[in-house]
C-alpha cells in the first residue's frame, strides 16, 4: 500500500514502475477476511476467477475451481456459505482466491494470525504444494516458529530503538 523507497525487482522487472504490466502476476491476500458471507465457497472463487480472468469454456472454469477446492481441502465445502467456515477455511478460501487466478507471486499477510496450530499447519503445507509449483510465497508471520519448517528462506525484521521501524535482523535458511 506504501512504496518504499527502494526498488522491488521481480523477475528484473521494477515492481514500482511496471506495477499495471505485473499486476496479475502478484496474488495478495491481507490479513482481514474480505470475503462476501453470504456467498457460497464455490462461487466465491468462481467470482474470484471471473473478476482477473477471461475463462469463456464452462468445463475449465469447473476445473480451476474444482482444483482449487481440492488444493486448499475445501472440496467438502463447496456448497457451505462462507458465514459457516471455521477461521482456518476461511484463510484458506482467501488464499484459494488469489490462486486461482495463476499469479506467480503470493503475499500473505498474516494468514496464520487467529489460527490453531492443527489449522495453521494445513494452510502452510498448502502453501508449501503452491511454492513446489514454481511460485514464490511471502509469507508475513509474527510466530513462525508454528510453520518454519515449511519455508526455503527466513527474513527475520526487528524494530530499531532509535526509529522504531524494521530492520533487517537474520536472512537465510530456517
Amino acid at each position: 500500500y506504501e512504496k518504499a523507497s527502494g526498488e522491488i525487482l521481480y523477475k528484473g522487472r521494477n515492481l514500482y514502475r511496471e506495477y499495471r504490466k505485473m499486476q496479475y502476476e502478484i496474488g495478495y491476500v491481507p490479513q482481514p477476511n474480505l470475503l462476501r458471507e453470504s456467498d457460497s465457497t464455490y462461487k466465491t472463487l468462481e467470482n474470484a476467477l471471473n473478476k482477473k480472468l477471461k475463462v469463456s469454456s464452462k468445463y475449465e472454469k469447473e476445473q480451476l475451481v474444482m482444483n482449487a477446492l481440492r488444493l486448499f481441502g475445501l472440496t467438502n465445502q463447496r456448497d457451505t456459505v462462507v458465514s459457516q467456515l471455521s477461521g482456518g477455511e476461511k484463510k484458506r478460501l482467501s488464499t484459494a482466491c488469489e490462486y486461482i487466478t495463476g499469479p506467480s507471486l503470493f503475499f500473505l499477510d498474516e494468514p496464520d494470525s487467529g489460527l490453531d496450530a492443527a489449522s495453521s499447519e494445513q494452510l502452510m503445507k498448502e502453501l508449501r504444494h503452491v511454492a513446489n509449483e514454481g511460485k514464490i510465497i511471502l509469507v508475513i508471520s509474527h510466530s513462525p516458529n508454528r510453520v518454519s519448517q515449511y519455508f526455503d528462506q527466513v527474513i527475520v525484521l526487528a524494530k530499531g530503538q532509535q526509529d522504531n521501524i524494521g530492520h533487517l535482523a537474520f536472512s537465510g535458511t530456517p
